[in-house]
């Protein structure tokens, strides 16, 4: 196992992958959001604007099941759905399609 597969030893790394079922409205990223303690499972929900919507951007919402007390959800759901949206943008503005596997590590506050 190499060290971007074992749980940091401070911090949040998120790790996702987006499902194969989903179509041009939208996709879904299924994975984990891992503590030093804790591995959580994560899904974050991209919808794309409908053709002609006033508002361009993609609406990104993530939810986090099973967290043990004492851990801030919102705020892991929160930094979560930041950092697709930030994944999304770059792909965007590189014309390339949405990523298939997000990885990334924030350190503590």
């Amino acid at each position: 196992m190499d060290a971007s597969q074992r749980r940091p030893t401070a911090g949040v790394r998120y790790a996702l992958e987006r499902a194969d079922d989903e179509g041009a409205s939208g996709a879904t990223y299924r994975g984990f959001a891992h503590l030093p303690d804790a591995d959580l499972p994560l899904e974050i929900r991209v919808e794309q604007p409908s053709e002609g919507s006033a508002e361009g951007r993609a609406s990104v919402t993530a939810r986090i099941d099973g967290a043990a007390e004492g851990v801030d959800v919102a705020s892991l759901e929160k930094a979560g759905t930041a950092l697709v949206k930030a994944a999304l943008r770059a792909a965007r503005d590189a014309g390339r399609p949405m990523p298939r596997r997000i990885v990334r590590w924030r350190g503590p506050s």
